[in-house]
């Protein structure tokens, strides 16, 4: 009689540290490929629109688009379902749907500066998404996006988009490198 209480305690230690690896899997499954596709559209886009004109400039950025929108829907399919990723999808569509309208209010200088301004946004929803999912080394890599996109548009030792996009891409995807290497090693 007296082991049961033991017991139970080694079973709560256990759950609690099955939950913890369950955790990590799915945040890597579903967050480590997107990231990577993020971290190169950011890195190389917004490098592209400060560095690039004409044909060439819109061709990378588009490319560079879709390489965060692969990166974003196919492991999708693949990854542990959660059940909200109906949900995120539609948060994702109001955002982008709302951007042009906030640049609209907003009303920019510049076209750099709109750029900034949506990149910055799209970082503070990547962080309210981390935030609700409890994530915090991704809370930490999306409001970096944040500061960045300000600290790039005060000052002028670089050309702005291209040092937010290479400033930003480096913790989407060291992050996105960590969790796509934890997620392919539970596969």
């Amino acid at each position: 009689m007296s082991q049961q209480p033991e017991q139970a305690e080694q079973l709560i230690r256990e759950l609690g540290s099955l939950t913890d690896q369950a955790r990590t899997i799915g945040r890597s499954r579903i967050t480590g490929v997107p990231l990577l596709g993020w971290g190169i559209a950011f890195g190389v886009g917004y490098a592209a629109l400060d560095l690039l004109d004409g044909a060439a400039r819109l061709v990378v950025v588009l490319l560079a688009w879709a390489v965060g929108m692969l990166g974003s829907w196919y492991p999708v399919r693949h990854a542990i379902r959660t059940g909200s990723e109906g949900r995120i999808r539609w948060g994702w569509v109001v955002v982008l749907g709302a951007s042009p309208f906030l640049v609209a209010a907003a009303q920019p200088s510049s076209w750099i500066y709109t750029a900034l301004f949506l990149g910055g946004l799209w970082g503070l929803a990547m962080c309210l998404y981390a935030v609700a999912t409890e994530d915090v080394p991704f809370v930490v890599a999306s409001i970096a996006v944040v500061v960045l996109a300000a600290l790039a548009a005060g000052q002028d030792l670089a050309p702005p988009l291209a040092l937010f996009g290479v400033t930003t891409a480096l913790p989407l995807l060291v992050l996105g490198v960590r969790r796509t290497l934890v997620g392919s090693r539970h596969v």
